[in-house]
């Protein structure tokens, strides 16, 4: 016989894990069934589909199974005792003896267990010897000590549910509870009527206030910082007053740390009036110092830009006024502003904080060696210079490697540029000198009149208060001495 209803099978599930053997109650129950039908052993039993299992046993000891008839007895519509008074002779149970693991059991009587509407267990009497009658009182007495049996095991098993739900709902507070502190949000809850505020650990952390004590409202505002106080508390006020989110930006006086908070009003009264309030807040600092950063580094940028603008147009006047053939024009003018281009470009990937000395070696005087990289030999310990430094610096390294190019040691294959640089200290501030010598190339002669190139050498660091550019032309080769301040770096 298969007993498969879904719903009892349902309910069985949730009484798998009853662990209620030993229990007090059961036992009482079964002694109580024992006593009142005079036999030798009683059970209560949970009914699976091929086997019983026993939750509470009395009188012969061991294990006894009787499945066969605690099933029929389940079986039956009427929920009424299954009586099988002399298993012998009931065609029914004919193969008892080979199944009970008890021998000559002859008497059974079995009441079914129903928890939650469903018929899921069995309360048995039984004995070896047959019986001519088991009245309806007794029937009757066996039916009501198994409803309660019933009772009992449906309120161990509500019990157990309960307990994992609130077990479950433990862990999802926890992981909600850990989720709110990896992203940083206080979670709060303010109790309008008393004044009270309660919240997670993040929000008394990041308020530098004390979850072991008790905390107020007004508590919160007097731990925002001085100057956003008052704002805080009227933003809140008007949006109570407005039925509006409250949502504002502050700092913990504490710390220091930005705070984005949010709330609305959560519960009511019975006049309507605010009565609980709920909300979060969220730590923004590093969003408020990024926001910061790109604000400098805009205005920064928007400086340089102007300079550079000027430059430029300093550069192409400069350049037109040298040359009125306009090939020879753009060729001048367009390596001029590569070179302010390059300067720029690395300056913006390191957000305008400086340009590395080789680096900016590298990129402007390289280019140049047609030959063979190297002849250009760059000796000194790499430094980080400021961004007017950079832009002038950038200029006349692309005027010198432009002249040896032409005319000097990078002109030919055998030829060798060598910038070298040490820092010089100062009573108020130390220098950077750098000198580009160049050897093996065409005989230097000192020119008559000086040309665009040695003019914007020599301008090129303006902008750089204290600096100096100085040009000589031993027959050897070009050499060149640019000295500038650097500060404490």
């Amino acid at each position: 016989m298969r007993l498969s209803e879904p719903s009892r099978q349902d309910v069985l599930s949730t009484l798998k894990s009853l662990d209620v053997k030993g229990d007090q109650d059961l036992d009482g129950l079964a002694e109580l069934a024992l006593s009142m039908s005079d036999g030798q052993r009683a059970q209560i039993s949970l009914i699976g589909e091929r086997r019983s299992q026993i939750l509470s046993q009395t009188g012969i000891p061991g294990q006894v199974n009787i499945w066969v008839v605690e099933a029929n007895a389940l079986a039956a519509p009427e929920r009424n005792c299954l009586v099988v008074l002399n298993a012998a002779e009931d065609v029914r149970f004919a193969e008892i003896d080979a199944v009970t693991h008890t021998p000559n059991l002859r008497f059974i009587a079995v009441a079914p267990i129903c928890v939650s509407d469903e018929c899921v267990g069995t309360l048995s009497v039984m004995s070896s010897h047959p019986r001519t009658e088991f009245d309806q009182t007794k029937q009757n007495q066996l039916l009501q000590l198994a409803k309660l049996a019933g009772s009992l095991i449906e309120l161990k098993r509500n019990a157990i549910v309960e307990a994992d739900s609130i077990a479950t709902l433990h862990r999802d507070e926890d992981r909600n509870a850990m989720a709110l502190e990896v992203g940083n949000v206080g979670s709060w809850i303010w109790d309008l009527r008393t004044g009270k505020f309660t919240g997670n650990r993040m929000a008394y952390s990041m308020l530098g206030l004390r979850p072991d004590q008790q905390v107020n409202g007004e508590d919160v505002f007097r731990a925002m910082h001085p100057e956003d106080f008052t704002r805080m508390r009227s933003a809140f006020t008007r949006a109570l007053a407005q039925n509006q989110d409250y949502v504002g930006e502050f700092r913990a006086a504490n710390s220091g740390q930005w705070l984005l908070g949010r709330g609305r009003i959560f519960e009511r009264d019975a006049q309507g009036k605010p009565a609980v309030a709920v909300g979060v807040n969220i730590d923004i600092t590093d969003t408020k110092n990024a926001a910061e950063k790109t604000r400098l580094l805009l205005r920064e940028l928007n400086h340089r830009v102007k300079n550079t603008l000027a430059m430029l147009q300093s550069l192409a006047r400069q350049t037109l006024n040298r040359t009125s053939d306009p090939a020879e024009f753009m060729e001048a003018f367009s390596g001029r502003l590569r070179a302010i281009s390059e300067a720029h470009t690395l300056l913006s990937d390191r957000e305008w904080s400086g340009i590395g000395l080789v680096d900016l070696i590298t990129k402007q005087v390289e280019p140049y060696a047609i030959y063979d990289p190297g002849q250009v030999e760059v000796v000194g310990e790499d430094m980080v210079l400021p961004p007017d430094h950079a832009l002038g610096l950038g200029i006349a390294l692309h005027e010198l490697a432009t002249n040896a190019a032409k005319h000097g040691a990078l002109s030919v294959p055998g030829g060798h540029v060598r910038v070298s640089w040490q820092i010089e200290p100062g009573l108020n501030e130390s220098r950077v000198v750098i000198h580009w010598i160049e050897s093996d190339g065409p005989p230097v002669v000192s020119p008559e009149v000086r040309g665009l190139g040695e003019r914007l050498i020599e301008r090129s660091l303006d902008k750089v208060l204290s600096s100096s550019v100085r040009l000589s032309y031993p027959e050897s080769g070009m050499e060149a001495m640019i000295s500038m301040p650097i500060g404490e770096r």
